[in-house]
């Protein structure tokens, strides 16, 4: 008898060292939901990324591909955030970021992306992008995102070029060397064509994230997006050169990669 009361008594002590400790944990747990952005506030941000571009070409006619597409990396460096949260769960977030994209491409002797390697298209363009963003987020301190909308590039500079390492034939002439077929500096307007470039470039954006809270106004940022151009970059519905082997119907911006960013929130 005398040690069930013994094994009754310590049984007891550890039900209710384990209700302490669970009681600790959900304490701990209330403690870092409160960290939670509230409802109401504004937070500002700085970020930078890293994409994957693309110039998608799209041309019916036959025989009018000398190229193969290069996988393209390009860095947007720096970008600034300012949003706003409704609520726990809805959040509106106004960016702007300098973005280089463009595409590098492979020429090739015959129309079907076959052949010798003749030489090189390198399409280099900066633009500046506004994205409006309207945010969906669950979790707490650690907390998920989906954010879409819309996004207006305003090309900063830009430029098409051909390079050709050794001698061809093309159009009845020899080419060998760099031939550039369209530029705009960075001293012409963002808001007008310039230099056989369009200037504004409407896109969608579509995201997935994940935010992590640091400090009681200070959290860290990771998402990987998806942006889809709808303009030509070029300011003519068809664009021929002299120093080019096929007619441009449509040509546009796609570009996709990871951005990262650091976000102080105002009490």
């Amino acid at each position: 008898m005398k040690k069930f009361k013994i094994s009754f008594f310590l049984l007891a002590i550890m039900a209710c060292s384990w209700q302490v400790k669970a009681q600790t944990q959900n304490d701990s747990l209330a403690l870092q939901q409160q960290v939670r952005i509230p409802k109401g506030n504004f937070h500002f941000g700085i970020t930078t990324a890293v994409n994957n571009t693309w110039i998608k070409v799209d041309n019916d006619e036959a025989n009018n591909e000398h190229y193969k597409y290069k996988t393209t990396i390009k860095w947007a460096p720096i970008g600034l955030v300012a949003g706003y949260k409704f609520n726990d769960r809805h959040d509106v977030q106004l960016e702007a970021y300098l973005s280089q994209q463009g595409q590098n491409y492979t020429l090739t002797e015959n129309g079907d992306g076959t052949g010798l390697e003749l030489g090189e298209k390198r399409i280099n363009l900066t633009y500046l992008q506004v994205p409006l963003l309207f945010k969906f987020t669950t979790g707490d301190a650690v907390r998920f995102n989906v954010h879409v909308g819309p996004q207006v590039g305003f090309l900063i500079k830009g430029e098409e070029v051909n390079e050709f390492p050794e001698a061809i034939a093309l159009n009845d002439r020899t080419l060998q060397g760099e031939y550039s077929l369209a530029k705009k500096g960075k001293g012409d307007s963002l808001f007008k064509n310039a230099g056989g470039f369009t200037a504004i470039a409407p896109m969608a954006v579509l995201g997935l994230g994940v935010e992590k809270d640091i400090k009681d106004n200070l959290y860290l940022s990771g998402n990987v997006r998806f942006n889809y151009g709808f303009t030509d970059i070029r300011d003519t519905e068809t664009t021929t050169s002299e120093y080019d082997f096929d007619k441009y119907t449509l040509r546009y911006n796609i570009f996709g990669g990871i951005q990262l960013g650091l976000h102080y929130v105002l009490d």
